[in-house]
């Protein structure tokens, strides 16, 4: 978990006439906190501010409703440094890279209404020189959410569960709660707020540490129980030491007393002892998923989550972390089969290094940690979904107070389901109070258990055939291509389709052969799914 923390400042404003593609020089901004206007000759109006400590308020009146990209160019003073973006009490954080003046956008599509706004970068970390802000008019955000999962020939469940989140997105969220025992926080939402939520948080903390008070399949007989009750399991890892040197999972940073320095970088290295560590840990953790594939159950599947935060070991290295999400997506999907998952990246700001690649993630997560504030984050929203092209569903993965269903639906943030922490984020009214989610679970917008259909059977976007059968053999090599895909099949290819990542047809060929060739020179490089007949899928990945 990480928690965001949001600084009070005085609010001053300065007035400008129209917000659309307009430049506002950050030494007119109004200055609390430490915030110094200091002069810069090689600055847009030869002076910039010195955040230090310090905030930034701006009050912009607009004439017109419409959408804004928001720009800053600014510079850090050493390292990389975050920072919040406040917009009428949405919140969103950003990160200056850069020592050297940059124009980074900071903020994607965000929907003005005439009026007034308020806007205010505040101190997270602080300690960025700003040049200007500048606001340039765009057009509303257009969704285009990939229709297939990730994983080729995934099984029915896992794409009846995909095509359920995608039949509501944006039409309605999905409460969740984080559990620690065995459905403790749904059981006690139940029992005070009169229903249990959707989702179901589920953890592999305690798995295959040799604890003897513990039973290793409670997570997995958890995900089919709730599963079979029309609930969604959601399963995370805080994967403590594969060397077993130490129980825990946090480096030095994030818990100076309890931490690990286990080595992430060692993936790289099938020889290393590291290696074979995480593997054999990869190998329990994918045969306690198979038991919810054998028993028809479908999950969301969350690993390796906040990796850039810094504060868990496979976090400590960006490229490794990435190596590691393949590595595990290859071992989990190809060696051990499992067709049942939903993969969720769950993002941190400042992460590219960290990101596997679109084919290997279906969903984005977001873990977002506010203290009795329940606005709707749409900033957030709104940046993490351009940032992947509005082709992934996003979701927020963690929070500590939840998001108003009256906000949401008022500001259009489509969170897909929200899942506050277990324990007091839960429980306590510090945090989310009762009446909060007794509203919540009463809310048309929200989804709970009583109103979720049956997840077993549902019309899929992209039928597949039972890989069971094994009177039909079919043979694509290579999958990693150039120019030409060989297909052999034992049964006749009278049709083939090749689409692309978004599920969009990018060609069809009619023929009438065991074995023929496709060629994939004139497509862009990227990740397609070559359908066989209408039935058998393969993903292919073109160079």
């Amino acid at each position: 978990m990480v928690k965001i923390l949001l600084l009070s400042i005085s609010i001053l404003s300065l007035t400008f006439q129209s917000v659309f593609a307009q430049k506002y020089e950050a030494e007119t901004a109004t200055l609390s906190g430490g915030a110094i206007k200091t002069a810069c000759n090689s600055c847009s109006g030869a002076n910039m501010v010195a955040q230090n400590t310090g905030n930034l308020s701006i009050s912009l009146n607009t004439a017109t409703s419409g959408f804004v990209d928001v720009y800053i160019m600014a510079a850090t003073t050493s390292s990389d440094k975050t920072n919040i973006l406040d917009i009428d009490g949405a919140t969103s954080t950003f990160v200056i890279t850069n020592t050297s003046y940059t124009r980074v956008k900071i903020l994607s599509a965000l929907k003005l209404t005439a009026g007034t706004h308020t806007m205010k970068i505040t101190n997270s970390w602080g300690y960025i020189n700003i040049d200007y802000l500048e606001f340039v008019s765009v057009s509303g955000p257009v969704y285009n959410i990939n229709q297939m999962l990730v994983t080729p020939n995934s099984t029915q469940e896992a794409q009846c569960l995909y095509q359920f989140f995608k039949d509501n997105y944006g039409k309605k969220i999905i409460s969740g709660a984080m559990t620690l025992n065995s459905m403790d926080e749904i059981d006690w939402l139940k029992q005070n707020a009169g229903k249990s939520p959707a989702l179901v948080g589920i953890d592999f903390l305690q798995t295959n540490r040799g604890y003897t008070w513990y039973n290793n399949n409670t997570p997995a007989d958890d995900a089919i129980s709730f599963y079979n009750k029309n609930g969604i399991p959601i399963l995370c890892w805080h994967w403590r030491d594969p060397s077993r040197v130490t129980e825990f999972f946090y480096t030095q940073s994030g818990k100076p007393t309890e931490y690990t320095n286990f080595d992430v970088t060692t993936i790289n290295d099938p020889n290393s002892a590291g290696y074979k560590a995480m593997i054999s840990d990869i190998d329990f953790v994918a045969g306690q998923l198979k038991r919810i594939q054998t028993a028809k159950g479908a999950i969301l599947w969350r690993p390796l989550h906040e990796a850039a935060g810094g504060w868990f070991w496979w976090g400590k290295n960006g490229a490794a972390c990435k190596k590691l999400w393949q590595i595990m997506y290859d071992r989990m999907v190809n060696f051990h089969g499992l067709k049942n998952m939903i993969w969720v990246y769950t993002k941190e700001p400042n992460d590219d290094a960290f990101y596997p690649g679109d084919e290997y993630v279906d969903m984005i997560g977001r873990d977002y940690y506010k203290t009795g504030d329940h606005s709707s984050i749409v900033n957030e929203f709104t940046s993490i979904s351009a940032k992947f092209g509005n082709k992934k569903m996003v979701t927020l993965s963690e929070c500590g107070s939840f998001p108003d269903p009256e906000n949401l639906v008022k500001d259009g943030a489509m969170w897909s389901s929200f899942m506050p922490w277990y324990g007091d984020y839960v429980r306590s009214a510090t945090y989310n109070t009762l009446d909060l989610w007794k509203k919540a679970f009463a809310s048309d917008y929200v989804l709970t258990l009583d109103e979720m259909p049956n997840l077993k059977t549902c019309t899929v976007v992209t039928d597949v055939v039972d890989e069971s059968k094994t009177d039909q053999i079919l043979t694509i090599y290579p999958t990693q291509v150039k120019d030409n895909v060989t297909v052999k099949s034992s049964e006749l290819v009278e049709k083939i389709a090749v689409y692309n990542l978004s599920g969009v047809l990018q060609f069809e060929l009619t023929t009438s052969a065991y074995q023929f060739d496709v060629s994939m020179s004139n497509l862009a490089s990227g990740v397609y799914f070559l359908k066989i007949n209408g039935k058998k899928t393969v993903k292919l990945l073109k160079e």
